[in-house]
């Protein structure tokens, strides 16, 4: 065979090898799963009203319960709005000091940060409002939501 020929071979085959990996990677790419879409609630910073974001939330495993889904749905919520002019619910390093779920009742307890609102948070009281209203409106089976800042509840009329 000659020289020539031999480098034509070799040369489809390594275009044959890059098209073959590149159509199995497209294929596992459109297999994954990249997470349940989830849609957040957020104020704008005008105070025109309320608007909504709409994100990809990875769940680690379906193996996994709900309460580990709604933790990591509250946690999300807590990083704040990605779209510039919307408000996040609560000051910057506002963490989720517990999540647990008990029948169809959520428990939330968020740390102190929680209490003290700044300038471009939406106030405690809309926060704890948006933050109901997003659980609830990703998931429509949790019935309560009882919201808690350093242990202590608040608003006692909000369900």
């Amino acid at each position: 065979m000659k020289e020539g020929s031999r480098l034509r071979l070799q040369a489809v085959g390594l275009i044959a090898l890059v098209v073959g990996i590149l159509v199995v990677s497209v294929f596992l790419f459109s297999t994954e799963n990249r997470g349940n879409r989830r849609v957040l609630y957020f104020e704008s910073m005008d105070g025109t009203g309320q608007y909504m974001e709409s994100r990809r939330i990875m769940e680690y495993s379906s193996r996994q319960g709900r309460d580990v889904h709604v933790r990591q749905f509250v946690q999300e919520l807590l990083l704040g709005p990605a779209t510039h002019g919307l408000r996040p619910l609560f000051q910057l390093g506002t963490s989720l000091e517990s999540c647990f779920l008990q029948d169809k009742a959520l428990f939330i307890n968020l740390s102190q940060e929680a209490l003290f609102p700044g300038e471009t948070t939406s106030s405690t009281r809309d926060a704890v409002d948006l933050l109901i209203l997003n659980v609830r409106k990703n998931f429509s089976w949790i019935e309560s939501v009882e919201i808690y800042i350093c242990s202590n509840k608040v608003y006692e009329n909000v369900v």
